[in-house]
C-alpha cells in the first residue's frame, strides 16, 4: 500500500505543470574600467519582474501553491480511502476523520499564507 502511495506521489510531482525558464542574460557590454581599479556588477538571478521583496515572495507562494495543491487533494483522497476501508471499524474510522483533518487544516494554512501575504503587501502599499 505504501508503495503505491508513494509511486501516486512520485508521479503527482513530475507530471505538475510547472516550467522553469532558466536563461543567462549576461550583457557584456556593462563591463567597467574606471581609475584603474577592478569593477563588478552583480546581475540579478531572478527574474527582471521582481524586484521588490514583496514581489519575491508573491512568485515564492505562488510555486509552493503549485507544489501544494496535489498534495493536499491527494491526502483527501486518502482519507475518502481510508473511510471507505474502515468499514465501519471506529479505531480506522477515527485515524480516517485525523487525516482527513489535517489534510483540511494543511490547505487552510497553505491558501491562508496566500491570503495573508496579499492583505500585507496591499496594507504596506497602502502606507508608502
Amino acid at each position: 500500500m505504501r508503495y503505491f502511495l508513494f509511486l501516486f506521489l512520485l508521479a503527482c510531482i513530475f507530471t505538475s505543470s510547472v516550467g522553469f525558464t532558466l536563461a543567462d542574460e549576461r550583457d557584456e557590454s556593462h563591463s567597467h574600467e574606471g581609475d584603474g581599479g577592478i569593477t563588478a556588477e552583480l546581475a540579478n538571478p531572478l527574474d527582471s519582474s521582481i524586484s521588490s521583496i514583496p514581489a519575491f515572495f508573491n512568485v515564492l507562494v505562488d510555486i509552493i501553491l503549485v507544489f501544494a495543491i496535489p498534495f493536499i487533494v491527494f491526502f483527501i483522497i486518502y482519507a475518502g480511502f481510508l473511510y471507505v476501508t474502515a468499514q465501519g471499524n471506529p479505531e480506522k474510522i477515527q485515524k480516517a476523520h485525523a487525516a482527513l483533518l489535517y489534510a483540511l487544516i494543511g490547505g487552510m494554512l497553505i491558501l491562508g499564507a496566500n491570503v495573508l501575504l496579499y492583505v500585507i503587501t496591499n496594507t504596506i502599499t497602502q502606507i508608502k
